[in-house]
C-alpha cells in the first residue's frame, strides 16, 4: 500500500515519516488494505497488537521448522525412534518424509511402511 492509497482509504493526510511506521505495521500483518485502514481508523492500538502477535507467530513457526529439522537430523544421527516420533508429531508424516528425503537421509523400515501407507491414501 502506498501513502496515497492509505490517505484515500482513511481520509487522513499524514507525513511520510508517520506513513513509514504505518507501512511497517501493515506489512507485518495479514490484513488486506481495506481491513487494515478500517481498523487503523477505529483502533490504531489494536493494530499494533495484531502486528506484534503476527510477528510472534511467524517467529514461532520458524522456530518450529528449525526444531523439526534438528529432531530429524538427530534421529538420523543417533537412530533414535523417539526423536523421529517427536518430529512426526510436530510437522506431520508427509512433511517428515519430505524433509528426510530432501536431505538425502536413508529411509528406515518404519519410514518405508509410513510411505507405503501414505501412497495408498
Amino acid at each position: 500500500m502506498t501513502l496515497k492509497e492509505f490517505e484515500e482509504r482513511t481520509g487522513k493526510p499524514i507525513s511520510a515519516e508517520t506513513y513509514d511506521a504505518i507501512e511497517k505495521m501493515y506489512m507485518n500483518t495479514e490484513l488486506d488494505k481495506d481491513e487494515f485502514c478500517k481498523l487503523y481508523m477505529k483502533a490504531p492500538g489494536a493494530l499494533a497488537e495484531i502486528e506484534k502477535q503476527t510477528v510472534l507467530v511467524r517467529e514461532l513457526f520458524e522456530e518450529k521448522k528449525c526444531m523439526a529439522d534438528f529432531l530429524i537430523e538427530q534421529a538420523e544421527k543417533w537412530s533414535a525412534s523417539d526423536l523421529r516420533e517427536k518430529a512426526i508429531r510436530m510437522i506431520g508424516e508427509r512433511e517428515y518424509l519430505r524433509r528426510k528425503i530432501e536431505r538425502g537421509f536413508n529411509l528406515w523400515e518404519a519410514d518405508k511402511v509410513l510411505l507405503v501407507e501414505l501412497l495408498k491414501a
